[in-house]
């Protein structure tokens, strides 16, 4: 929290891993990333700058098949969700056939992913430590929310792709 932001034209960033044409599968675990969204110094940012940050370049992952994600913790709201910059990123990763995200996200977040026309499993698993205090909150996903998602899911009108 106390280091400069990053620079948005550096070279680091998920795009150096484009050259391994084979990778297929993915662990990405930002967990130890912690931020306070609510009690930030002056100056400092949000842990949605730095998810930005490290998931830059993403989309050149072509060969990128499954994804396992660990989103930053927010100390704060005690709880691991996907900011708006990482769902806009994870929409442009084509090849993107599964994605396990370990923390919740907005019902509204999971329509960038109705967009992604090789994707066919999306799971949200709330396996991180602490878990939340407040099981119901309304920027948690219910299981009305994953229903309605998932029928979207599968009424989506794109070519037909082998399982």
């Amino acid at each position: 929290r106390t280091c400069p932001r990053p620079f948005h034209g550096s070279a680091f960033g998920l795009s150096d891993l484009g050259a391994f044409q084979a990778l297929a599968k993915m662990k990405l675990d930002l967990s130890e990333a912690v931020g306070y969204a609510l009690t930030a110094p002056t100056g400092h940012m949000d842990l949605s700058q730095w998810e930005r940050f490290y998931l830059s370049g993403i989309e050149s992952l072509l060969s990128l098949y499954e994804l396992d994600y660990w989103p930053p913790q927010d100390k704060d709201v005690n709880h691991r969700s996907l900011s708006l910059p990482a769902v806009a990123l994870f929409q442009h990763s084509i090849g993107l056939r599964k994605l396990f995200i370990h923390g919740t996200t907005h019902e509204h977040f999971m329509s960038f992913f109705q967009k992604m026309p090789n994707l066919r499993d999306v799971q949200l698993r709330e396996d991180y430590y602490p878990a939340p205090e407040n099981d119901m909150m309304i920027t948690e996903m219910r299981a009305e929310s994953c229903l309605r998602f998932e029928q979207q899911l599968n009424n989506r009108q794109f070519r037909q792709i082998p399982d």
